[in-house]
Parts: structure tokens; sequence; C-alpha cells
């Protein structure tokens, strides 16, 4: 009769223990807790991550010019060049280059800006320093345009045209709206055809290019576009191909597309290719005493909920 009643005692004693542990585990995967949160599919497990695994560099002036170029290193090590910055930032950009390796999947060019273009066209006259660049995405239009439009400055479309040319056979491609690319998964899109308005016309004529990544994060370089260029973009492409997580902001902050526009687009991180002088609106006399629109624009990103400002005055930044 003892021995029965131990295996009764025992017996109950699991089931006790059993019980506790079935409704223990029910809580962590039937409600959130702080302990366990709950998981939803498709966000960063770290709020400072985007990208799951790749990176983007936004590489910082070599000059104290306003510039814009990016290197974007996919998780699987291939490489994506956005514009490049001057000639002066050449250097730079070759060396953030060559740290991931000597072949560059695709370069894309917004416009034909030296601020944009000029490392590139320097990179071609030192016979690409030991780069293989596969596939080389821009959309120029014939010379007389910019000679016609923006002639102090036709010289340098010019110069970008005779560099590319200077690529191997097969490797530029002119783009075209709704022309898809592929990267190690990521998908580049064109979503728009230059817009060739007379005022402003090289800034005007930004290809806008969304980079898709494979965890579902949309990327949207504006390129130079201003306000003009920006209200065409907005009639011509639907609002949700133009929404993304990551922005950068058009013509370096200062003064480029209107509210409405970033609006659409509602990012959760801006990237700024804008040195400490135009981030702080200093005309040379301090801050706020210059005639370009950064602060506004600032205030527009503040008031639309963008967590997260990432800027060259302070370096390369680097976006995971």
């Amino acid at each position: 009769m003892k021995l029965l009643k131990k295996i009764l005692m025992a017996s109950l004693c699991s089931l006790m223990v059993l019980s506790t542990s079935m409704t223990s585990f029910a809580g962590v995967i039937g409600k959130s807790s702080s302990k366990y949160p709950k998981v939803v599919m498709g966000a960063p497990a770290d709020a400072d991550t985007y990208l799951n695994g790749a990176e983007i560099h936004m590489l910082s002036s070599s000059t104290k010019s306003q510039m814009m170029s990016f290197v974007i290193k996919t998780k699987n090590g291939k490489i994506i060049v956005v514009d490049g910055g001057l000639p002066q930032d050449e250097p730079h950009l070759v060396e953030t280059i060559k740290s991931f390796g000597n072949e560059v999947s695709a370069w894309i060019l917004s416009h034909p800006h030296s601020d944009h273009g000029g490392a590139f066209t320097k990179l071609a006259e030192n016979g690409f320093e030991g780069l293989q660049i596969d596939a080389f995405y821009y959309n120029i239009r014939e010379q007389a345009w910019y000679d016609k439009y923006e002639s102090y400055r036709a010289d340098m479309v010019n110069t970008i045209r005779n560099s590319i040319a200077k690529l191997p056979a097969g490797v530029s491609h002119m783009t075209s709206k709704g022309e898809v690319y592929y990267v190690d998964g990521v998908a580049i899109h064109v979503l728009n055809d230059p817009y060739w308005i007379e005022s402003n016309s090289i800034n005007n004529s930004s290809v806008v290019f969304r980079l898709d990544f494979d965890n579902g994060t949309r990327v949207l370089f504006l390129g130079d576009m201003g306000p003009a260029a920006g209200e065409r973009l907005k009639a011509d492409v639907p609002a949700s191909e133009l929404k993304a997580d990551i922005v950068q902001m058009a013509h370096h902050g200062q003064y480029g597309v209107n509210k409405d526009v970033y609006e659409l687009i509602a990012p959760k991180v801006a990237m700024w290719n804008a040195p400490e002088w135009l981030w702080d609106n200093d005309g040379g006399s301090g801050y706020n005493t210059g005639n370009y629109k950064t602060l506004e624009v600032r205030s527009w990103m503040e008031e639309l909920g963008t967590k997260k400002n990432f800027v060259i005055k302070d370096g390369d930044q680097t976006i995971k």
C-alpha cells in the first residue's frame, strides 16, 4: 500500500510540472511579452538594420563641395555604384570599391553633372584603374539640347558622354522607364525617363532609381531633381511605386522636390549628401545665413516622422 501511494504521488507531481510547463509555453507562443516579443515577418531584428546583410556606403566629399557618391555591397559581396562624386572624389571612391573587390556589377548615373559623374570621368581618364565594370546605366540626350538650355555646363555633359564611350562594348546601357535590372537579389527599378525641362535642365533630367532588397526594403534615389521634375514624377509614377523605406534627398536636400513628393515616399530613413555648410544653411556668416532651403527641408522630414538622418557632413556613412 505504501508503495502504491508513492507511485500515485510521483505521478501527480509529474502531471503538475507538465501542466505548468505547457501553460508557460502556451504563453510564449500565444501572446507578446517583454521577454518574448512578437516576431513580425519582414521586419528587421534591429531598429538600425534595414538591408538583410547588404550595406550602403554613402561617401563623404573629398572637398568642401556637395557631391553624391554611393557604393552598395550586396549580401553576397556584389557591388553597385550610384554616381561617384567629383573628379577629386575618385581616389576615395576607387579605394572603397577595391576594399570589396575589383568588380562593379552595376554603375548607375542619375544625371550628367560633375558632382555626380566627375569621379567616373577621372576613372575613365585613368584607364579604369584595374576595375571591371559589368554594366553602366544612364540616360543622356543629344548634345545640342544641353548646349541650348545649360550652355555654361554643357562641356561637362560631353566629357561624361566621352568617358562612357571608353567602356568596353556592351557595357553601357541607355535606360528606359519601367526597366528592371538585377544584381544578387537587388532589383534596380527605373522609375522615369528624364524630364526635359528648360529651366534647371540637367538637374531636372535626373533619372529616379529604386533599389528593392530581398527582405522588402526599398531605397529611392532622386538624384538632383528640382520642384518641376518632382511634380512631373508625382504625376507620372504611381504613388505605390514611390513608396520607400530609405530616400536619398533630392539635390542634396537643399532645394529639390517639394514636400508633397516626400509625403508619398514616407521614408523611415533619409540620406543627405550635404556638407556641413549646406546642412546648416551657412552662407559664410554662420548658421542659417545662406539662401539654401536645407533647414526647411529638414523640418519637413521631421514632420513626416523620418526616424534617422545619415549626413556626409559626419564623414562616410554606412547603412546596414
